[in-house]
């Protein structure tokens, strides 16, 4: 094994008998269609940019690059994808609860208005995050008229504590891990009767909110199919981490779009938070064993969500884990742009830029990849600057500076 990063690939990728175990997840995420129609309608929803990186394709020896950029999904103060997944959820949420005691369905503008706030302002929601999540929790709930109680653990730092705080959130921070989170707020949930709004499912998404947040997640997918020159002719698809959902959403949608021509579809993760790969390597679900301190924050998780491992053990062809300074070099190329338009890439989102950056150093990388110059290569560009501070003390730029850069 390589001492800098972790490789496996996937012996029995689009096998017919992994994808008999994901049809039930499949089948429950259905419904994407009534997601991407109610979210397309909201006031801030303005499709995000996909760019082509030309300059980059040249110089890493590929045909072309696009970089999917959700660094101002709704708005820089959001700045992630996990803006869509949460708030959806949440109207979901309100809107069942005031059908139940009135009888009328509210649209989103309805709990916009306050037109039922003496029945939504009784409702709690929470979640467990690292930060985007929980911030989109609190976002939706203060444009939607609910409360919000989010548990973060020890590690999340203090500007995305306050970030969630300035939306109107309870913010709870416990020792221990991302998972011990998760067991607070669930727990917590259940005792209190709030509802617990997280993408990980433990029954293929059989159920509520995780179904939401991921039939939520395929507008951006919806809108990369739609951006892309010709999506039939990507080869590679790099996507973060975390628990797996996110990815699970987007190989998915592009592998029921494309049929026949299935790019490879690529997992990657922070060496310290690999549960994915160990769970690829060794064939079944598998708890990372590292420590969990990356700069990656939003991808340190311990285990994988059950139902999005069933997607991802069909769908994933390759799976990577790289150390914390290949994700920082990615962050200053795309800031740098090079001829390229300037991009701003938050630590989470940097992984899929710095294995392709790396795969030109590290032929034997690039071999596995099946990298050459014929490539077409998606990346998805998953966050921005969710914490300006820690950004600028990587890049060296602050944020406005490349975001200048970027409109000259």
């Amino acid at each position: 094994m390589n001492s800098e990063y972790q490789y496996c690939k996937n012996a029995s990728w689009l096998g017919a008998a992994k994808g008999d175990r994901a049809s039930p997840a499949v089948k429950n995420l259905g419904e994407w269609r009534l997601a991407v129609k109610e979210i397309h309608g909201w006031p801030e929803y303005v499709a995000q940019p996909l760019h082509s990186l030309d300059n980059l394709a040249t110089q890493m020896n590929v045909s072309k690059i696009y970089y999917k950029d959700e660094s101002r999904r709704f708005g820089r103060g959001m700045g992630s994808f996990k803006a869509l997944g949460a708030p959806y959820a949440v109207f979901r949420i309100l809107a069942d609860a005031v059908e139940k005691k009135t009888g009328t369905r509210p649209t989103s503008d309805d709990l916009r208005q306050g037109k039922y706030r003496d029945i939504t302002e009784r409702i709690t929601v929470t979640v467990a995050t690292d930060g985007n999540q929980g911030r989109g929790l609190a976002y939706a709930a203060k444009a939607f008229g609910c409360r919000c109680v989010i548990y973060i653990h020890e590690h999340v730092s203090q500007g995305r504590k306050d970030a969630m705080e300035v939306l109107g959130a309870i913010v709870i921070r416990i020792q221990g891990e991302y998972e011990a989170c998760v067991a607070r707020s669930r727990n917590d949930a259940k005792n209190n009767g709030w509802h617990f709004v997280s993408s990980t499912s433990w029954d293929d998404y059989a159920s509520g909110s995780p179904r939401d947040v991921m039939n939520a997640y395929m507008v951006l997918v919806d809108e990369a199919l739609r951006q892309l020159p010709d999506p039939q002719a990507i080869t590679h698809i790099f996507v973060q981490g975390g628990v797996g959902s996110i990815a699970a959403a987007i190989f998915l949608r592009f592998y029921q779009e494309l049929g026949g021509s299935t790019p490879r579809m690529v997992m990657v993760e922070p060496n310290e938070a690999d549960c994915l790969y160990q769970s690829a390597f060794n064939r079944t679900p598998t708890p990372s064993a590292g420590s969990l301190h990356t700069i990656m924050a939003g991808l340190a998780c311990r285990e994988v969500s059950p139902a999005a491992w069933a997607i991802l053990d069909w769908l994933g062809s390759d799976f990577v884990t790289i150390p914390d300074s290949w994700a920082q070099e990615a962050m200053r190329t795309l800031a740098a742009g090079n001829g390229d338009t300037p991009i701003v890439c938050g630590e989470t989102a940097a992984g899929g830029t710095a294995v392709v950056l790396k795969s030109k150093e590290i032929p034997a990388l690039r071999d596995s990849l099946g990298l050459d110059q014929h490539s077409q290569v998606l990346l998805f560009g998953l966050e921005g600057a969710t914490d300006p501070v820690i950004y600028e003390q990587i890049v060296g730029r602050p944020v406005a500076d490349i975001l200048n850069g970027a409109s000259r």
